[in-house]
C-alpha cells in the first residue's frame, strides 16, 4: 500500500470517528437542557403573589387584572405584559412595577391616582381626569361640588383608563403640565380649581384662601417651588391673590383680601 493511500485511509477512519460522535454529544445537550427545563417547571413555580401601594383597588382587583396566577412559571412571568393590563384594565393605576422574589413570590407595586379633576366633554358630560391626563370613571353631576374642577377645558369622548383629548388641547396641556408640577408638593390637595379658559393666564383656587396666577405654563417647576417658599410663610388666617405671572419681572406678589 502506497503512503498516499495510507495517508487517505487515515484521514478517513479519523472523519468516521468525529461524525459518529456529533449525534452522541447532542443527545447529551438535549438531555441538559431538558433537566434544566424540567428543574426550572417543578422548582420556580409561582405560590404568592403580593400587591403594595393599593388603597382605591383590592389586592385581588390588581391579581385578577394582571392574569398572573398560582402555578405560574416565576421566570417566565412577563413582566411588561402584566404590569400593561393592570394598566390598562384599572383606570386609576398610574404606574405599575413588578418584581420577583426568589422562591416563589412576585411582588406587584402600584400607585394609584390620589386626585381627580372634573372636566366637561363635548356631550354635556362629565369626567374625572388623574393628574396625568388619564380618564378615570364619569362623574355623577349630583355629586360634582366634591371634585376640584379643570375650567376652560372641554373633552373629546373620553374611555376609561385612557389619555384624554380636548377640542382645544392646548389648553388641556397647560392643565396637565400644571397639575404635574403640582405632584408631591402638597399643594395638589388643596387646589379647588384650575382655570386655562386662557392658557397664559392660567388661575389656580387654594381652598377658599388664595386665588393663585400663575402666567403661562414657562418656568412653571420654578414658579410652583417659588409658590411653596409663599405658602409656607403666609399665616393661617391670610387670604388673597398670589401673583407668580411674572408680568414685572421675576418677583412675585401677594396682595391681602380686602
Amino acid at each position: 500500500m502506497t503512503a498516499e493511500r495510507r495517508k487517505a485511509r487515515r484521514k478517513n477512519e479519523k472523519n468516521r470517528r468525529q461524525s459518529s460522535g456529533v449525534p452522541a454529544k447532542l443527545a447529551v445537550m438535549l438531555a441538559v437542557v431538558a433537566a434544566v427545563v424540567f428543574g426550572v417547571a417543578i422548582f420556580f413555580k409561582v405560590n404568592t403573589i403580593e400587591v403594595q401601594g393599593n388603597s382605591i383597588y383590592s389586592a385581588q382587583d390588581v391579581i385578577e387584572a394582571s392574569d398572573l396566577a398560582i402555578g405560574d412559571n416565576l421566570l417566565t412571568v412577563n413582566k411588561d405584559t402584566a404590569a400593561g393590563n393592570i394598566m390598562a384594565r384599572l383606570p386609576y393605576v398610574e404606574s405599575v412595577s413588578i418584581g420577583r422574589s426568589l422562591p416563589d413570590t412576585v411582588v406587584i407595586l402600584v400607585r394609584e391616582s390620589q386626585s381627580a379633576f372634573a372636566v366637561n366633554t363635548e356631550t354635556n358630560t362629565v369626567w374625572l381626569v388623574s393628574p396625568q391626563g388619564k380618564a378615570l370613571e364619569r362623574a355623577d353631576t349630583e355629586k360634582l361640588e366634591q371634585y376640584p374642577q379643570i375650567m376652560g377645558v372641554v373633552l373629546r369622548s373620553p374611555t376609561a383608563g385612557q389619555p384624554v383629548t380636548s377640542l382645544d388641547q392646548n389648553k388641556l396641556d397647560a392643565a396637565i403640565a400644571v397639575l404635574t408640577e403640582l405632584e408631591g408638593t402638597g399643594i395638589l390637595e388643596h387646589v379647588a380649581a384650575v382655570n386655562v379658559e386662557k392658557e397664559y393666564d392660567i388661575v389656580l383656587q387654594y381652598d377658599e384662601r388664595y386665588q393663585i396666577k400663575l402666567g403661562g405654563t414657562d418656568e412653571m417647576a420654578y414658579k410652583i417651588q417659588y409658590l411653596s417658599a409663599i405658602l409656607s410663610e403666609l399665616s393661617d388666617f391670610q387670604a388673597g391673590t398670589i401673583d407668580l405671572s411674572f408680568q414685572d419681572g421675576s418677583k412675585a406678589w401677594f396682595y391681602p383680601e380686602q
